[in-house]
């Protein structure tokens, strides 16, 4: 049959591969987020809550996981949008779900972009920016961030002149990998930067938690301003995947046109409403790491190690030496996003205090190569 199928056309065909639609050169370039992992061990890579998520929500998960062959109830999206809105101070009109707050980014990347357009962030700053940036074959314009003392800073002159230049802006705030605050909810600078920007200025507040500052009220105040939330981290839902951008009302109303409203997976929906609806277990979550990064802190200083301060749950240190190696094979694991310096999330006090043993056996044994 198939050989009959063939004689019916020219031999110019038979035997030819149909190639599949050219593949754009800058996404055949660009580079997929990449970290080492373990398996087992003490994970203080990866800026998760050590803490796992409290029962009533695991339990109130469950209920709903018999129901898996249903598309979710579309009264559960508006739920979570109501309580979203309540715990920012905005309304449900203000609110897009999204699958965690990389779903956010995503939906801003893909929806208000296009090739060639300029993006302007700050470097370091979340390695996912970069990662969108180049599979859209966007324009990048990266502005330094400032070592100021304990702290970072933002260069703000560097970042209005890219800004006028830019469709764009996104700033983690506070900064990951740094740890420090950016603008602040500074109005009258996000003013400035909004009205700049021929385009959309996007702060990630992904830590706002433990920072304690927003600019999610401004969003109706400058329409081209938007939030990105997750309770990723504070909420300790990491691979729940769930999240919320905070924009006006008609960016919100653009971006549901290009979802569906099955996009935030049930289980990750019955969890978020319901860490939403019980949100004091979080502001106890982050009290406690607040905690154990201040004893990290003053513990890694102790060591001779130089560390930044940070109003996040992880902590910013600078050091040539090889650290990453030699803690992966007591099977601890931290980050290395740049070379020079280490990103460490803050676990319980007693991985703290793991953590900190180790580093004090492979500094004194000088099995910490110089890079």
């Amino acid at each position: 049959m198939y050989k009959k199928f063939l004689n019916l056309f020219p031999p110019f065909y038979q035997g030819f591969r149909i190639a599949p639609t050219e593949i754009p050169k800058w996404l055949k370039e660009a580079k997929e987020y990449d970290y080492s992992d373990i398996k087992e061990g003490i994970r203080l890579h990866l800026n998760e809550s050590p803490y796992s998520p409290p029962n009533f929500i695991i339990q109130e998960v469950e209920k709903y996981l018999s129901q898996g062959n249903r598309y979710q109830h579309p009264d559960l999206t508006s739920r979570f949008k109501e309580l979203a809105a309540e715990y920012n101070k905005v309304e449900p009109s203000n609110i897009f779900p999204t699958p965690g707050g990389d779903g956010a980014l995503r939906a801003i990347f893909y929806n208000f972009l296009n090739p060639g357009d300029a993006v302007t962030y700050n470097f370091p700053s979340y390695s996912m920016y970069s990662v969108y940036s180049t599979v859209r074959g966007l324009k990048v314009n990266k502005v330094n961030l400032v070592e100021n003392g304990d702290w970072w800073k933002e260069d703000i002159d560097k970042l209005l002149d890219f800004a006028k230049k830019s469709k764009l802006v996104v700033i983690d705030d506070p900064n990951n990998p740094t740890g420090s605050p950016m603008l602040k909810a500074n109005k009258e600078l996000i003013f400035t930067l909004a009205e700049s920007i021929n385009g959309f200025l996007v702060l990630d507040e992904a830590y706002y938690e433990f920072s304690g500052y927003t600019a999610a009220s401004l969003v109706n105040e400058y329409p081209n301003v938007m939030i990105v939330r997750t309770l990723s981290k504070a909420f300790s839902l990491a691979s729940y995947r769930i999240g919320y951008l905070i924009a006006n009302k008609e960016v919100v109303d653009a971006l549901t046109k290009t979802s569906t409203p099955f996009d935030v997976a049930l289980p990750s929906l019955i969890a978020g409403i319901t860490a939403l609806e019980n949100p004091s277990y979080a502001r106890k979550i982050v009290n406690e790491i607040t905690e154990n990064r201040e004893y990290l802190y003053s513990s890694l200083k102790k060591l001779g190690l130089k560390v930044y301060k940070s109003v996040t749950n992880f902590l910013f240190v600078k050091d040539n030496r090889d650290l990453l190696n030699p803690l992966m094979e007591r099977k601890i694991a931290i980050r290395k996003p740049i070379d020079g310096f280490y990103r460490i999330t803050v676990g319980t006090r007693e991985q703290c205090e793991i953590l900190v043993k180790a580093l004090g056996e492979i500094l004194e044994s000088g099995n910490s190569k110089q890079r």
